[in-house]
C-alpha cells in the first residue's frame, strides 16, 4: 500500500529563490524581504514534508517486502 498526497506532487516545480543579491562590484548585501522569506520557507517546508512521505512509503514497502517473505 503506498500513501501519497498529491499536494506535495509538484516538489521539482520549486521556483528558484535567490535572498541575497550581490553586486559583484560592489559587494553589496540587502536583507530579504518578508515575503521572500515567507515563499523560500514555505517551499523548503514543502519539499521536507514531500522526502519525508517518500521515506515513509519507503519503509512501507520494505516492511511489506519483509513480512511476504516469512
Amino acid at each position: 500500500m503506498e500513501i501519497t498526497n498529491t499536494f506535495f506532487a509538484e516538489k521539482d516545480q520549486q521556483p528558484q529563490l535567490s535572498l541575497v543579491e550581490v553586486g559583484a562590484d560592489k559587494g553589496s548585501f540587502r536583507q530579504p524581504t518578508a515575503a521572500e522569506v515567507s515563499t523560500l520557507t514555505f517551499f523548503k517546508l514543502r519539499y521536507a514534508r514531500s522526502h519525508a512521505q517518500e521515506l515513509s512509503n519507503e519503509f512501507a514497502r520494505l516492511l511489506n517486502r519483509g513480512s511476504s517473505l516469512e
